[in-house]
């Protein structure tokens, strides 16, 4: 199957003076080009009284540029019949466009203008911290469980920059100064430390022309030194009880696995369809349908550069103690520890996983942001390409033993939501 991917995924690449990489991926079903500035920084790169720096800079690269105004990033994109969009993880911020091929100069001149220098005024920066903390409000701090993130990150890390929230902490965000903003800047974005992925109905040879015209003159950046990362491990079940504006009270499981492109992160991904994929999975028959001891039972995982996480989500019906749902599922588990299902759970998992990975790459966005994404991570956008192979080899055996090696109870954080009385 991958060689079929091989065979579609036209690729080239170079790599500017200034250290900026670029690669290439020509596409022709569509008049379309999807761009995709992938930067190796994201919250865990923040210190640790200024988080949310990160977010709040993704949000103020559409302010302004040195050649653009408040507002004009996205009125000549809307103009040109192009879109973008952009997200902050733990590990990397993107940024992507996608408009008419005939119009990619335009797009490479927008987006090489907000990475040439710091355009942005202090008074988009207050606009947009405001902004922010509506959005922390909105998603986070008035909805259901939304603290989830919060409460899970600060009992599973204690050292690393992973223990505090992607958006941040709001009284750091509310002292979050303009210089600071900008040193963050000057610091992370610069061509050497960032990919460029370009996707669609391209020529290569002018694309690399118009590239070097555009981001070739931009200043590469002194070499980042970053924070160093050690391991961190779960010697005991670290559990908390959370009293909130919740209807149905919630059991939330969190387990530390291996990080993301790791042979063992693979067998967690198939494990997990096994639990969690459609009314068929593990959870949703064992839980919701079977028992009627849930009205939600899912599972999912964050693949992150240094650990990943598998976080559990069960939601009890009304009457129902969360002791009983968390019995169910430990007890799921433990079949699965055990070996008891079926070679046939495996394949059909790891069909599933291939289908999906095939479907996706349809879309030039989607193979614009992971190639950018991957050649971030691991220094080469190949691990995309043979990622479909990491599923093929996986064993029933494989399953069991990653079940044992980190989906104990004295490795987890287990949160329970409770409705306020």
């Amino acid at each position: 199957m991958s060689d079929n991917i091989k065979l579609k995924l036209d690729v080239k690449e170079f790599e500017l003076e200034n250290g900026l990489k670029v690669i290439m991926c020509k596409r022709d079903e569509l008049p379309i080009a999807a761009m995709n500035m992938t930067f190796l920084v994201g919250s865990k790169d923040e210190d640790e009284d200024k988080t949310g720096i990160a977010h709040l800079l993704e949000h103020l690269m559409f302010e302004g540029s040195p050649n653009t105004g408040k507002g004009e990033f996205d009125e000549i994109l809307n103009k040109n019949g192009g879109d973008s969009n952009a997200y902050t993880s733990w590990d990397m911020t993107g940024y992507y466009l996608v408009l008419p091929s005939s119009k990619l100069e335009l797009g490479l001149w927008l987006d090489s203008d907000r990475l040439a220098g710091f355009g942005i005024t202090e008074e988009s920066f207050g606009i947009q911290k405001s902004v922010v903390l509506e959005e922390k409000l909105q998603t986070q701090d008035n909805v259901p469980y939304g603290s989830l993130e919060e409460e899970s990150s600060k009992l599973l890390f204690k050292k690393s920059g992973y223990r505090w929230p992607i958006i941040g902490y709001t009284e750091n965000i509310k002292n979050l100064k303009f210089e600071d903003v900008k040193k963050f800047f000057d610091k992370f974005y610069k061509p050497n430390n960032a990919v460029l992925s370009i996707v669609g109905d391209i020529d290569y040879v002018e694309t690399q022309k118009l590239v070097t015209k555009y981001y070739g003159t931009i200043e590469k950046g002194e070499a980042i030194i970053r924070k160093p990362f050690e391991d961190e491990f779960l010697n005991s079940e670290q559990s908390a009880v959370i009293y909130s504006d919740v209807q149905l009270p919630g059991k939330f499981l969190f387990y530390l696995i291996p990080k993301f492109g790791t042979g063992e992160y693979y067998c967690m991904q198939v494990l997990n369809q096994i639990l969690t994929a459609g009314e068929s999975s593990k959870l949703f028959n064992e839980l919701v349908y079977n028992s009627r001891l849930a009205n939600e039972a899912e599972s999912v995982i964050y693949g992150m550069e240094h650990v990943s996480l598998f976080f559990v989500n069960l939601i009890a019906r009304k009457g129902i103690a969360l002791k009983d749902i968390e019995e169910k599922f430990d007890y799921i588990i433990d079949k699965i520890k055990q070996g008891d299902f079926p070679d046939a759970d495996v394949q059909k998992a790891k069909n599933k996983l291939e289908t999906a990975f095939f479907s996706k790459f349809s879309s030039d966005v989607f193979i614009s942001e992971k190639l950018s994404e991957y050649q971030v991570l691991f220094g080469s956008y190949e691990k995309l390409i043979e990622e479909v192979e990491m599923y093929e080899n996986i064993t029933r055996d494989d399953i069991v033993e990653v079940a044992n090696k980190y989906l104990n109870k004295n490795q987890r954080v287990n949160l329970s939501y409770l409705p306020k009385e």
